[in-house]
């Protein structure tokens, strides 16, 4: 809790902000990234029985896949210029509730219903005719 504290109200640089991110992945509940309406981590303790905290070996790895790849996190509406066919989208929107009592489509500052899963969708297809994935 002291960490997502300081994740949420601090100011780490983005060397430990990444750090925090790979712990938060490891330590919350079941791997969850979720925030409240203030846009701060919310996810509980719970690590559903992962053992392994570091990954040294696949740390390294992905960073060496990773050098000259631009990584942005944030609303995809505003990504737009970046379709292209080098381009890679990954989108892990809220899945669409199979009844009322399990509703789980605000766990980020905005809600996320019908309207959203449809422009999203809308997106999508034009990632795809632009040749990107």
């Amino acid at each position: 809790m002291e960490k997502r504290t300081y994740y949420n109200e601090g100011t780490p640089d983005n060397i430990t902000r990444a750090a925090l991110f790979i712990f938060f992945m490891r330590t919350c509940y079941n791997g969850i990234y979720s925030v409240n309406r203030k846009g701060k981590l919310s996810v509980t303790f719970g690590f559903g029985g992962r053992v392994k905290l570091l990954e040294e070996e696949l740390i390294r790895f992905n960073h060496k896949l990773l050098q000259d790849v631009v990584i942005l996190d944030g609303d995809y509406r505003q990504t737009g210029k970046y379709i292209g066919t080098k381009s890679l989208f990954y989108f892990d929107p809220p899945y669409k509730p199979v009844n009322e009592s399990n509703a789980c489509t605000s766990y980020m500052p905005q809600d996320f219903g019908d309207e959203e899963q449809v422009a999203l969708a809308d997106f999508c297809k034009e990632i795809d005719e632009a040749g990107g994935k």
